[in-house]
């Protein structure tokens, strides 16, 4: 079976990168305690909010992508995955550069050292294949990647993605969504954690 998976706030948990790198630009008060969509809310809401946060969505996808890590368990449900027997793909929406971003720093660069130093592509002795890594420039370059490639399942963090007219209809979706949130959407199921992707994936016992 082919496995696909977004990346970014699926794989890459993002959220003490956000809180400790707005704080440490003095943009947050020092006990701040949200995660990403914590941060972004109350950046939006001040002035220039919307510029500020583009701003520091490009630092911490680029330069400061170390203030990152993967969600717990996630590593475990990939290996489990090769072992039984699965591939898997991961496909991005994570343009070239990032946003106001004057270093213009490679994003793509540096989501494949990051997986790479944390264990998740091969060349760091993961389970992902260095060729599995898919990016795309928009969302509907993705939906059309994630269509060419035609994976059994596909896990995202992101509802608008799942329900998205162009997306396979072949194509189990699995919404990640740690957080509570929404009701998913009709034919979408739901895991809250990595634990859950592996039980929905036949990997029960895998990252419990």
């Amino acid at each position: 079976m082919l496995i696909g998976l977004d990346l970014d706030n699926t794989l890459i948990d993002y959220d003490a990168a956000f809180r400790t790198l707005a704080v440490d630009l003095g943009w947050l008060p020092a006990d701040f305690a949200g995660g990403k969509a914590e941060v972004r809310q109350t950046l939006r809401a001040g002035p220039g909010g919307e510029a500020a946060w583009m701003r520091l969505q490009g630092r911490v996808y680029g330069a400061e992508i170390g203030r990152a890590r993967l969600f717990d368990g996630a590593l475990a449900v990939l290996r489990a995955a090769r072992e039984a027997g699965h591939r898997l793909v991961i496909v991005s929406h994570k343009t070239p550069t990032g946003h106001f971003d004057p270093d213009r720093v490679d994003l793509r660069a540096a989501a494949r050292a990051f997986l790479t130093e944390h264990g998740g592509l091969a060349a760091g002795g993961g389970p992902l294949a260095d060729d599995a890594l898919h990016f795309a420039d928009s969302r509907d370059g993705k939906i059309a990647q994630i269509a060419a490639l035609g994976p059994a399942v596909f896990v995202d963090d992101l509802p608008e993605v799942l329900t998205h007219p162009a997306f396979p209809a072949a194509t189990r979706r699995l919404l990640f969504q740690p957080a509570p949130g929404r009701a998913p959407p009709p034919g979408v199921a739901v895991a809250t954690s990595w634990a859950e992707v592996g039980a929905w994936l036949g990997l029960a016992e895998v990252g419990r």
